[in-house]
């Protein structure tokens, strides 16, 4: 990254903080001479001033991905919206931020193919090596495809409506896309313990290809998995190591770069789908803000999808 590069992004950063605190100086001046404010007890003035800060840091979230949609045609762990951020500290509230990019999972949706008839192999190995390495029950992978394609015939290791309808409280099998990841918590087997390990590596919202530049190493590990890419080998540990080793000091602007970390990874490029599963940029980016204000914390958990500079809120939850 150039000097020019590195100095864009700090005025960037600069503009964007200074934004963030005009929006709640003015948000909390409302609120200073409204009736609103007048109307509640002090409970309630806090939780919504606490939530007026996180919408504040959702928009200085927005602003800095919209200034970064010009910046590059790539996108890595070193950028301003991708950064550790310490909490920002306004005097009598503070905001906490952090956005992820989503490319950096796999996407539940894509173990199927388009039209729910039948599911992705490639995409399905991904998943089933995934699970291995977080030490979960490789079978599940066969209930989350049963819950997504739109058959209500049972793969061995699944589930289907006659189970879910067995259960104490029925329901029937939604055999169709995931909304939120969080409908995972309906498959067969995917307890609690399983949900938390699970639930960092996994979105439904992303373009379905994996960004190279951001994505965990367990994710990196399993993308090689596959019968085509079993005839190259997989990418261990080590292998994997040696990629987050390689961006670290130079990002990949292109998927095809990756080739030149190892000669094993040249030849799982060019000769398997692997090629198919990556990328080097992100569309869509998770955002939590946490706003605090008088011991009084609100947080706001969205997905967002950049094109080109516009933020389209895909889901916005307050908790």
């Amino acid at each position: 990254m150039t000097a020019r590069q590195v100095g864009k992004k700090g005025v960037a950063l600069l503009v964007t903080l200074m934004i963030l605190v005009l929006i709640v100086t003015l948000v909390w001046e409302l609120f200073r001479v409204g009736a609103r404010a007048a109307q509640t007890g002090a409970n309630g003035r806090d939780s919504i001033r606490a939530g007026l800060v996180a919408e504040a840091g959702i928009a200085a979230a927005r602003l800095v991905l919209r200034e970064d949609a010009g910046d590059n045609q790539y996108d890595t762990l070193d950028e301003i919206w991708s950064r550790p951020v310490p909490p920002i500290d306004l005097g009598e509230g503070t905001i906490r931020i952090v956005v992820e990019d989503e490319e950096r999972k796999i996407n539940l949706n894509g173990l199927v193919l388009a039209n729910g008839n039948a599911p992705d192999d490639q995409r399905l190995a991904v998943f089933r090596r995934l699970l291995e390495i977080l030490e979960i029950d490789p079978s599940l992978a066969d209930a989350v495809v049963d819950w997504l394609d739109n058959d209500d015939t049972p793969r061995v290791g699944g589930a289907e409506s006659a189970f879910y309808l067995s259960q104490p409280f029925p329901y029937k099998a939604k055999n169709d896309f995931l909304d939120t990841v969080d409908e995972l918590r309906l498959v067969r087997g995917i307890t609690p313990e399983v949900f938390e390990k699970l639930q960092p590596f996994v979105t439904v919202h992303s373009s379905g290809k994996v960004n190279l530049n951001t994505a965990p190493k367990q994710i990196l590990q399993a993308l090689s998995a596959g019968q085509d890419a079993a005839e190259e080998g997989e990418i261990t540990g080590t292998t994997a190591d040696e990629i987050i080793e390689y961006r670290t000091e130079k990002p990949f602007r292109q998927a095809a770069e990756i080739r030149n970390v190892s000669p094993f990874l040249f030849d799982l490029y060019q000769k398997t789908r692997f090629r198919d599963l990556v990328d080097v940029r992100g569309s869509a980016f998770h955002i939590r803000s946490t706003g605090e204000f008088a011991g009084t914390t609100r947080t706001i958990d969205a997905v967002g999808i950049r094109e080109g500079k516009a933020i389209h809120w895909r889901t916005w939850r307050v908790e």
